[in-house]
């Protein structure tokens, strides 16, 4: 075991005990290279614990997400652990889709963790308030509260997400678009809704509302959706689904009704994954940065912790993009011009 106290590494580098403690506490100091190149010479470790105490802080950074079985949330927390360093370790907090849980563990954060990044599962949710958590810094990713304007957050564009999957069907010639939504209670399923109806409404087509599935972010929820769409007596020619679960559930059902991929429906999901490459075909997906979007988070987090700048609450967006594949094909095939008119016209029937 190391026995290099600060002094030595102080004393190598020619600076001052207090500068090297600044630097290990992540400030930005004069010589930074020189310390860390000393402190990995003489191998030297911390007394974390004795430092915690005169700092008051856990060194312990909580992460709250809703599923960890979803591989957004598993990249999430990659890129949050990434960008805290050697200097905070993460705790993990898996609500598993439960409101209780979640308000059960964001009270224990108190006195045990130094900030929370946290993924609500509601915007109701009334599981925080400014008082509730007193003066621990938070960061909200994915989904924000509805009374949360007091806490940075760093969201996705999930409007342009939903915009650029309807618009894409669109242009390959596909009217009878449906849509599996994600809950519109979330940030997400909410905002990923009003970019998908903004598309249609600007190209004037007014979508059958038995084309619309409100499900809940699960493969099992995208299974049943996708098993309610199969079951219309006039189906769908496209579909997007909106997000990576719910896209696992609706290919399985697909493959069960054995509805061919995109001759039969076209197919976008939300979310890219490595193995979107590996589905027969290729998945088209609406792509975002999950590791951007935890870094950024954990970034802002550790300025509100350090308090290096006060400044006024950050609402950071993460660019998407669509990435085509094979799972859209290149055109509709499904419905001549003559068929097009009569689904508009029928489907605007349908709502009046």
């Amino acid at each position: 075991m190391s026995k290099a106290t600060i002094s030595d590494v102080a004393r190598k580098v020619g600076v001052s005990e207090s500068t090297v403690s600044r630097f290990i506490s992540g400030y930005k100091v004069r010589n930074a290279k020189r310390i860390s190149r000393a402190i990995k010479d003489l191998d030297y470790r911390p007394n974390i614990v004795a430092r915690n105490l005169k700092t008051g802080r856990t060194g312990l950074i909580a992460v709250v997400v809703p599923d960890i079985t979803n591989p957004f949330f598993a990249s999430l927390v990659r890129g949050a652990e990434i960008a805290a360093g050697d200097e905070y370790m993460i705790q993990l907090i898996n609500t598993g889709d439960d409101l209780e849980r979640e308000k059960w563990a964001l009270k224990r954060m108190i006195g045990r963790v130094d900030g929370v990044i946290y993924v609500p599962l509601q915007e109701s949710s009334e599981a925080i308030s400014n008082k509730s958590l007193g003066s621990l810094p938070l960061v909200f990713v994915d989904r924000v509260l509805t009374k949360s304007n007091g806490f940075d957050s760093v969201l996705a564009d999930n409007c342009q997400g939903g915009f650029l999957a309807a618009s894409h069907l669109i242009e390959l010639g596909h009217r009878s678009i449906a849509f599996i939504s994600g809950p519109l209670s979330s940030t997400p399923g909410r905002e990923r809704a009003i970019g998908f109806n903004k598309a249609l409404a600007e190209r004037g087509i007014v979508q059958n509302s038995q084309y619309f599935r409100e499900s809940d972010f699960t493969s099992l929820g995208g299974y049943q959706a996708m098993s309610g769409l199969l079951s219309l007596k006039v189906r769908p020619t496209a579909v997007f689904i909106a997000n990576n679960l719910m896209t696992i559930g609706a290919l399985k059902a697909l493959k069960e009704h054995r509805i061919s991929v995109p001759e039969d429906m076209a197919v976008i999901g939300f979310d890219d994954h490595e193995i979107s490459d590996l589905i027969d075909p290729p998945l088209t997906v609406i792509s975002r940065d999950a590791h951007l979007q935890g870094a950024l988070a954990m970034a802002t987090l550790l300025e509100r912790i350090r308090g290096i700048n006060q400044f006024p609450p950050k609402q950071i967006k993460v660019d998407v993009n669509l990435v085509v594949r094979k799972s859209c094909g290149s055109t509709c095939h499904h419905r001549s011009n003559e068929e097009a008119k009569f689904e508009d016209t029928l489907s605007a029937l349908t709502l009046t």
